[in-house]
């Protein structure tokens, strides 16, 4: 995506942030676009036809609307007609982005992916989180993934950071640093 497109999709993801504020219509709104991109990635054609600059404004609002106006929220409709209007719809999945990106950030709230080469238990899971809190300062959701090519340890995303403490990173590293000394 071009940096102009990620800038507004920023802005209209904050508008869309306060609006929900506003409103105290947040976590509705947040779930609307969640099921939305949802029921796009299950039928392929809404998205095409969400995302087709050929259909005209007024009849995708229309179809929008008899086709979703039952199980959204009123203010994120009017969202959906907004972006309709601006021609803006291919913004949608980058808007939710950031969306969750200032719901996370104004609930002090950092998400975390964790890849374990088996699965671990409740207390290493916990022992994690409590961690990666005190590292960041703000609460952790954790989620947890399973690979077993990473042989051992644990590999943890944290925002834009790789953690990398798995037994393949450190042969990794040990067999970069031996090529260095030959």
């Amino acid at each position: 995506m071009a940096n102009k497109d990620t800038r507004a999709a920023k802005r209209y993801a904050i508008a869309l942030f306060n609006t929900g504020v506003q409103t105290q219509k947040l976590d509705i709104i947040t779930q609307d676009i969640t099921d939305l991109l949802n029921l796009m990635s299950q039928a392929p054609t809404l998205r095409q036809y969400w995302e087709s600059p050929l259909v005209p404004s007024g009849r995708k609002r229309e179809q929008i609307l008899a086709i979703l106006g039952g199980s959204l929220d009123p203010a994120t409709l009017a969202f959906l007609r907004l972006l309709i209007d601006k021609r803006r719809e291919d913004l949608l999945d980058a808007i939710d982005f950031e969306l969750r990106q200032q719901v996370d950030s104004s609930r002090h709230l950092v998400r975390a992916e964790a890849t374990f080469a088996v699965e671990p238990s409740e207390a290493e899971k916990t022992e994690l989180t409590r961690s990666l809190e005190k590292r960041t300062g703000e609460s952790v959701l954790l989620s947890v993934h399973v690979d077993s090519s990473i042989m051992g340890g644990v590999v943890v995303r944290l925002q834009d950071t790789i953690i990398d403490g798995s037994v393949r990173g450190t042969l990794e590293r040990v067999r970069e640093q031996l090529l260095q000394e030959a």
